[in-house]
């Protein structure tokens, strides 16, 4: 059982907003422990995540309960993530592959990444959370993802000319998956992209962008801590005239001259080839008038939720 303030946490849902869909539509129905305090069960968790899902898909809040409640009436809230928690489980590889190669196959990649891939991991920090899956299960589909991007990132042939999209998740953020993704999509559109990894330090960005030359920098603010740091990052390039955009949970935060790229790879790597079309300055103004704020989606699992270890937390670049 989870407390409103973990459950808060894992879902990326505010406790003021947990509290009024139990008041408004009846959704919830959390325990209560002997002083009153409410505790939520692994299968609300995923009634959350499915009504946060619906609401980013574009449904209105009354009726995304309701279709919760509709599926939960209907045997249960669907679960597309159960193959790929139980081969975590098991430490099974080749069967965390053949779950990865059947949903990759069957859309396109930034339609997989943004709509099971991202929201899974979520899904299975939920597992780690619980207990049910180990560190080690974590590990192995993080392992295994990540060769199923290198391999859709070294598909295409950048068919653009002029300078790259220097993009790396920026010091003390470990995981990649979502920038490397990002990479990917951008990479897929023809841009060349120089990708830097995780954990750059300030200095080493500078040097990347005084040896590139890049378009633009992009990267992510998964944790609120991470504010500062990108925004001291935003000042010193811009201070040599290099735009820099950002995705993450916390995104919104980091003021102007920053420029959001919102929550979905696609979208953002549409936005960036776009303005990579146009030129510099339409780069800056087309991202700048397209951009999403985060507080309105308020989605992601994030090592800052938990504020303990940095597992599968942090993999959302456009979410988190």
């Amino acid at each position: 059982m989870f407390t409103i303030k973990k459950a808060a946490a894992l879902t990326g849902v505010p406790e003021h907003t947990l509290r009024a869909w139990e008041r408004r539509y009846a959704l919830l129905e959390p325990t209560r422990t002997d002083g009153g305090y409410r505790q939520y069960s692994r299968d609300q968790l995923a009634q959350i995540q499915s009504m946060r899902e619906l609401i980013e898909a574009g449904w209105s809040t009354r009726a995304a309960a309701a279709e919760v409640v509709r599926r939960q009436q209907a045997g249960g809230v669907d679960d597309p993530f159960a193959e790929l928690i139980a081969a975590a489980v098991t430490l099974d590889p080749q069967r965390v592959s053949r779950e990865l190669n059947a949903q990759f196959a069957g859309a396109e990649f930034e339609a997989v990444v943004d709509q099971w891939l991202m929201p899974a991991l979520i899904r299975l920090g939920l597992a780690w959370a619980e207990g049910a899956v180990s560190v080690a299960g974590e590990h192995l589909v993080a392992n295994q993802v990540m060769r199923h991007i290198a391999a859709v990132y070294e598909q295409p042939k950048p068919s653009s000319v002029g300078p790259p999209v220097l993009i790396g998740a920026p010091e003390g953020v470990d995981h990649q998956l979502g920038v490397f993704a990002f990479a990917a999509a951008c990479r897929r559109r023809g841009l060349p992209t120089v990708f830097l990894g995780a954990r750059v330090p300030l200095a080493s960005w500078l040097d990347a962008a005084q040896r590139t030359h890049p378009r633009a920098v992009v990267t992510s603010v998964p944790r609120h801590r991470d504010v500062a740091k990108v925004a001291q990052m935003v000042q010193e390039l811009d201070a040599v005239g290099v735009p820099i955009f950002l995705g993450g949970r916390y995104q919104h935060l980091v003021e102007a001259p920053a420029r959001q790229l919102g929550h979905r790879i696609g979208a953002a790597a549409d936005s960036i080839a776009e303005g990579a079309l146009v030129g510099g300055d339409e780069l800056v103004n087309d991202l700048a008038g397209t951009a999403t704020d985060a507080t309105a989606r308020g989605y992601a699992l994030l090592e800052s939720g938990l504020g303990t270890r940095p597992h599968v937390f942090e993999y959302r670049l456009l979410r988190q």
